[in-house]
């Protein structure tokens, strides 16, 4: 990863975004396996509730960070912002369209079950291109857990089995990944606020 402050900095904030972005995600799988296998008890609801508003308010307050910090250290030039938006939009385009042609091939089966767990290793698989796009290696990981966690489903489940615990792990392991997010973003703003900004001082 770069050690550009201004890199860094977009860094928290896209952290921050990718948080919120994949924490509304995880808890719609994760929503979704837990009231197909009707696993939602008071207990639940409570641990499912507290850690939505956890990632939501945390990600809200990286996103604030990192526009903040994007003030303090300017960035030479947008180009590199403008190409990655740019590669970002073509990965979630064909994402989706992914998701929509393996829908109705599983659907043009009878195989409806199979739906949710190939669009989670869809989702999974996303997140090979995004890791190399915004120089992020966790995605590498946390996308190979869950494409390999809807593998195994695939093979030990079937029915609502398959729908239940196909969901639940992708949503587990979608906040496992914005956690690990917010932790990677909370130690980036620590660092810039050790170090002085040269790029203000080099202006004196």
């Amino acid at each position: 990863m770069s050690a550009d402050p201004s890199f860094q900095a977009q860094l928290v904030f896209r952290s921050g975004f990718g948080v919120l972005v994949g924490g509304m995600f995880g808890m719609g799988w994760l929503g979704w396996g837990l009231g197909t296998a009707h696993a939602f008890t008071p207990t639940i609801i409570v641990l499912f509730d507290v850690f939505g508003i956890l990632l939501l308010g945390y990600s809200i307050y990286f996103i604030r960070k990192g526009r903040s910090l994007r003030g303090n250290y300017h960035a030479p030039s947008n180009t590199l912002t403008q190409r990655m938006k740019k590669q970002f939009l073509v990965v979630v385009v064909l994402e989706f369209t992914t998701i929509a042609i393996l829908g109705t091939i599983a659907y043009a089966f009878h195989r409806p079950d199979l739906a949710p767990v190939l669009a989670a290793a869809v989702v999974g698989l996303h997140f090979l291109p995004l890791g190399k796009i915004f120089r992020q290696a966790r995605y590498y990981f946390w996308g190979m857990a869950i494409t390999l966690w809807c593998g195994v489903c695939a093979i030990l489940f079937r029915s609502n089995s398959l729908v239940a615990w196909s969901s639940i792990g992708t949503g587990v392991l979608l906040w496992a990944n914005c956690a690990h997010g917010l932790l990677r973003a909370r130690g980036i703003v620590r660092s810039l606020v050790r170090q002085p900004d040269f790029s203000r001082t080099s202006k004196i």
